[in-house]
């Protein structure tokens, strides 16, 4: 008898413990999102395009377009301020940021692992709400 309560509540436990690790929260495909994040009164929007197969992101790009400009914020970007190196230091570090987000998502396929780096809290910001906006698309609901 008490063979048999252990064998019942061993399958039961695994039973319970099946649909927690099967459910799949995301669709495979390629999904984008884009975000000003809290920055509503700049002109600038990050874009996301990211893969997910088996329910894990596989590739994922990130940019910042000035959409006022329609250009991407990237190492030549900085020409717009060539006269304030404040500014120019500025657009430094959030390039960093922007290469380092990406790839500590890839590495830990979490945002809450991804760090902002001091000086490139910016582009985390808009990296993490467009991350989240590609995200939701992909969502099982």
């Amino acid at each position: 008898m008490k063979l048999q309560v252990l064998v019942f509540l061993a399958i039961a436990i695994v039973l319970c413990c099946i649909p927690m690790y099967a459910t799949k929260q995301f669709k495979d495909g390629v999904y984008k999102g884009e975000s000003r994040s809290k920055y509503t009164s700049e002109a600038f929007w990050g874009k996301v395009t990211l893969k997910i197969k088996n329910d894990e992101v596989i590739l994922l790009d990130f940019k910042i377009l000035d959409k006022e400009k329609n250009e991407v914020f990237g190492p030549k970007y900085e020409r717009h301020f060539q006269f304030t190196p404040y500014y120019i230091k500025q657009c430094r570090q959030e390039l960093k940021g922007i290469k380092a987000y990406t790839k500590a998502f890839l590495k830990t396929k979490s945002m809450k692992q991804v760090d902002a780096i001091t000086g490139a809290t910016w582009s985390y910001d808009i990296f993490r709400d467009a991350l989240n906006a590609a995200l939701e698309k992909a969502r099982i609901k």
